[in-house]
Order: C-alpha cells, then structure tokens, then sequence
C-alpha cells in the first residue's frame, strides 16, 4: 500500500522533469522483468497451459502494463498524482461492474448502489477534483488515468479463472513479461537517450518504480493473498489514494481541494459498500 501510494508522485516527477509516457513506462519494467523472470522460473512456470489461457495471459499483460502504464503516465502529465490515485482507487469497482456484465458475479441491491456512489466520487474528482474551471484541458488527464483503471479492472476479470490452477506469482510474473515485451515498441522515438541523460534523482526513481512499486509491489500482493481472503486484502487498497495525496502534497506541493477530498471519499465508501 506505501509502495503503490509513492508510485505515483514519483511518475509525476518523471513526466514533469521531461520523460515521456513511454519513458516511464519502460525505464520501471525493464527494472523490473529480471526479477519476474526469476519469479517465474522458480513458481514452475505455468506447466498445463493451454493456448485459451496463453491469449488470456497475453490479454491480461496488455491491459495491466502496456495500456495502464501508458494511460496513466500520459494522464499524470497534466493532473496531480492525487487526483490520479484516486480515479485508480475506483478499478475494483469497474472489475466488479465487469463481472456483473459478464454473469461471473451476482447482482445486488447493495452492489448496484455502492457502484452509483464510487462512479460518482470518479465524476466529482474528474470534473472538479483540480479546483480548476472545467474544459477539454482540465479534464483530459483524469479522463486517461480513467482508462488506465479501466485497463486494471481487465487484467483482474481476465485472472481470475486462471487464479485456481495456476500459481499466483506465476500469473503475475508472466503477465508482467509480456507486458515488458509489448511497452518495447514504444520507445523507438529517443526513449534511450532520454533515460540515459537523466540524473541521479530521477534514476532513484526509476528504480524505486522498477524494484519497489512494481516487482516487489505485485509479488507482495499475490503472496499476501495467500494468507488473506481477498476482501480483507482488497480494504488495504483504500489506503492507497490517502497516502498519494499526502505524499504528492509533501513531495510536490500539490493542493488537497474539497472536491478531490470528496471525491475519494465517494470512491472509496462506494467500493467498500459494493464489496
């Protein structure tokens, strides 16, 4: 929760100091994938997969590195990383709403209103979260992290079969390599140049994206699953735009607005209701 709550004062950072969406993007995962490889490698592999739940995995890997990476990179470019977290606060509830459409989950009264209340929460942050007057500019950044949740909540629908035959570090572990695999295209257009000429500070955050937000940070959540039933696991994600804000407001001055502070609470109250 602390590791995924900094991870996006530290993109804002990045794409504010001249690095592009893809940049990011690809200077964290390339941190990253040699240690899922060896996740991989020591979880077994993903012995009995078939080519039904080889596209599934593929599917799942675009969706939470390729697409929710570049989404939410280019989204924080021109809105805060607390405005940012908590529009990705709401994915559990548009996996749910998934669900729902797919007939995976039951419906319910309750269901239904906790997703009217956090859909709202993302309606105030996008529209009126920044403070700002509302125009094509104001709201163009929420509305990309908005895909980028979107694109979360997919890779959870698209798991969840795989979850009671496969290992859960190795599902991680493979979905990240192919995401890996599928960000390299984008950084055709002088990725390596930018990343090489970057400082000491930004390479510290490159690295604490790579290392501590993104391989330590899934592999630590699937190994807590284990131990947790997933929805007392899922109310330690509520946590996560709270200490966004606070570290993108220490870090970077950015200012806590009523509207953004209502806007979470919506979010966060309707997941919770609709779980």
């Amino acid at each position: 929760m602390l590791a995924w709550g900094g991870s996006f004062a530290a993109i804002k950072a990045l794409v504010d100091h001249g690095l592009e969406a893809p940049d990011v993007a690809i200077g964290r995962y390339l941190v990253a994938a040699p240690g899922f490889g060896i996740a991989l490698a020591a979880a077994g592999g993903m012995p009995g997969l078939t080519r039904r739940d080889g596209l599934r995995v593929v599917a799942a890997g675009l969706f939470v590195v390729t697409v929710y990476h570049l989404a939410l990179n280019e989204g924080e470019r021109t809105t805060t990383a607390g405005t940012a977290s908590v529009v990705i606060a709401a994915a559990p509830a548009m996996a749910l709403l998934m669900s729902l459409g797919l007939g995976l989950e039951d419906f319910s009264r309750r269901r239904a209103a906790g997703l009217a209340v956090a859909f709202a929460g993302v309606v105030v942050v996008i529209v009126l979260g920044s403070g700002q007057s509302v125009s094509l500019d104001t709201v163009r950044g929420p509305l990309l992290v908005l895909v980028a949740a979107s694109s979360f909540a997919a890779y959870n629908v698209l798991v969840k079969p795989l979850l009671g035959r496969f290992d859960p570090v190795a599902i991680a572990a493979a979905t990240s390599l192919v995401g890996t695999a599928a960000l390299l295209p984008f950084g055709a257009s002088g990725t390596a140049g930018r990343l090489g000429g970057i400082d000491a500070g930004d390479l510290a955050l490159v690295v604490f994206l790579g290392l501590i937000c993104t391989l330590a940070g899934y592999l630590l959540w699937t190994v807590a699953l284990r131990f947790l039933d997933p929805s007392r696991a899922v109310a330690y994600l509520y946590g996560v735009p709270v200490v966004a804000v606070t570290v993108g407001a220490v870090t970077l001055g950015e200012s806590v607005t009523g509207w953004l502070a209502l806007g979470g609470l919506l979010v966060v109250g309707g997941v919770a209701l609709s779980q």
